[in-house]
């Protein structure tokens, strides 16, 4: 029997720390292989370096300074981006001109109308659009959304959810050129697909208060919260702040709490625990896990590729995470609930 095919990966950019954990991944999934890496950092390709030394028996890695010399590779099938957020949209339309796949990191673009050329470019090019929400493959979430879709706690009726982070977010993260802003653009967008893929749902209002609290210094916004009516009228709220105290001991969380007609289950992805509570008894179950969630996001990326399928998480996907960050600002902006969707 012949051995399974993997997929060659190209890394283009390890601006965003989450490559070393997709490039982990990659180094361990035998559906993929780590063929190239792009980086205009020296010292960030080193470390990639690091990495590879621990896997002698990977593929050798072709490093390249600009992206673009990657993506001449006939033996690049995919590529995982994960630059600044103001540079995604130009790689991601390069790759799919290249004939690459594409996984692009969260949030998947500045604008709507960037999201929209990156939609049209893949399908264009015949190549697919990942957006990195690896939240959604964490085994505690799968555990959860089995249950909810298994009735067991009736009706969603409300949900919350926080993705926190400590008050150490530096370099491009809080340069609003590069971003496209603080812990809004940063962190809404894993709790608020969390979510859309819970309730099946889109959302149709939000409403945000959000300012720079924790370190007045810094250009873009570190405290928020949100409160998100999907369709149907359920509501939810979402905190994404970086405020957390600096000796916590966490690096940060994502927590997701879902309000039925008949209990609630609830958990955190950086506490690998599901929990469920019985609202006619006191009956709570919990479930741990510490499988990778970055593992399993990969893998998908690669076996749909394989497969001539769409990944789980597409760029519609990403792209509804945008006009949710858009719609939060706005918000804050005019002092009023937004209403979205019109352009879906």
């Amino acid at each position: 029997m012949s051995a399974p095919r993997a997929l060659n990966i190209g890394a283009v950019s390890f601006d965003h720390g989450h490559q070393n954990g997709y490039v982990s991944a990659i180094l361990e999934l035998p559906s993929a292989n780590l063929v190239a890496a792009s980086d205009t950092v020296p010292e960030q390709l080193d470390a990639m370096r690091g990495m590879l030394a621990a896997h002698p028996e990977a593929p050798e890695v072709k490093v390249f300074s600009d992206y673009r010399e990657l993506l001449e590779l006939d033996e690049v099938e995919a590529v995982s981006i994960c630059s600044a957020n103001a540079d995604h949209a130009q790689m991601t339309i390069d790759a799919a001109r290249a004939g690459k796949h594409v996984l692009c990191e969260k949030p998947l673009c500045i604008t709507l109308e960037e999201a929209d050329a990156m939609i049209a470019a893949c399908r264009e090019a015949g190549v697919y659009l990942a957006t990195a929400y690896p939240c959604r493959f964490g085994p505690v979430a799968w555990q959860a959304k089995q249950r909810v879709d298994a009735g067991e706690i009736g009706d969603i009726l409300a949900m919350q959810g926080t993705n926190h982070l400590r008050p150490f977010t530096e370099g491009w993260f809080i340069d609003p050129e590069r971003s496209g802003g603080g812990t809004i653009r940063d962190h809404i967008v894993h709790v608020t697909d969390l979510m859309r893929w819970f309730t099946g749902k889109e959302i149709v209002e939000v409403y945000a208060e959000g300012d720079t609290l924790k370190r007045p210094h810094i250009a873009v916004d570190d405290v928020a919260i949100l409160v998100e009516t999907f369709e149907g009228g359920i509501l939810a709220s979402t905190d994404p702040s970086w405020n957390r105290p600096e000796n916590w001991t966490k690096w940060g969380n994502v927590y997701l709490r879902v309000l039925g007609t008949r209990g609630m289950i609830e958990f955190e992805l950086t506490g690998q625990a599901v929990v469920r509570t019985e609202s006619t008894s006191s009956s709570v179950t919990s479930i741990d896990t510490s499988e990778s969630m970055n593992y399993y996001l990969l893998k998908d990326f690669c076996e749909a590729i394989i497969a001539g399928r769409s990944p789980l998480v597409t760029g519609k996907d990403g792209r509804a995470g945008v006009e949710a960050i858009l719609a939060a600002y706005q918000s804050i902006e005019e002092g009023r609930p937004v209403r979205i969707g019109a352009r879906r």
